[in-house]
């Protein structure tokens, strides 16, 4: 696991590495695939229940899991890549959130409170500890820094 953890971020570093103004979400993909497979792994979200790409590319508003395609970035984006490589039978999954160019104080502002919600979360979690009150360390200290935390609605099944 260690051993794949540790290509993976390689790679997500391969295609941090790209980042910049006027660069594709295409392109940061491609560099992923193709740093995937010289390392001997398997982009895991390819073919994926058809998800059509080597990783996820997050640009501003889109949560989570967006694919990666001819948008250009542009000065002051926010992006998310998530990547997740199979390596000798084991998935290692990372993601990490970098800025494009000169970005504004009220993003900067919501990558660390995003990340400050995440070491909360993390912080209590032990066996015995409710998911809903990890959620609820999460949205509190979201919501002492101005912000909230994004709610879904799962369709019944």
């Amino acid at each position: 696991m260690r051993e794949t953890c540790r290509i993976a971020r390689e790679v997500l570093d391969a295609g941090a590495r790209i980042i910049k103004p006027g660069i594709t979400t295409d392109e940061i993909d491609r560099v992923i695939h193709e740093e995937t497979i010289a390392r001997g792994g398997y982009p895991s979200p390819l073919n994926y229940h058809f998800f059509p790409k080597s990783c996820c590319t997050s640009v501003n508003e889109v949560i989570c899991h967006g694919i990666p395609d001819a948008r250009k970035l542009e000065d002051g984006d926010i992006v998310n890549i998530d990547v997740t490589v199979y390596y000798k039978g084991v998935h290692g999954d990372l993601n990490d959130t970098y800025f494009v160019g000169n970005v504004d104080e009220a993003s900067k502002q919501l990558v660390r409170c995003t990340y400050e919600c995440l070491e909360k979360a993390i912080a209590i979690v032990k066996p015995g500890v409710r998911f809903r009150e990890v959620g609820e360390v999460i949205s509190r200290h979201a919501s002492m820094s101005g912000l909230s935390v994004v709610s879904i609605a799962l369709a019944p099944t």
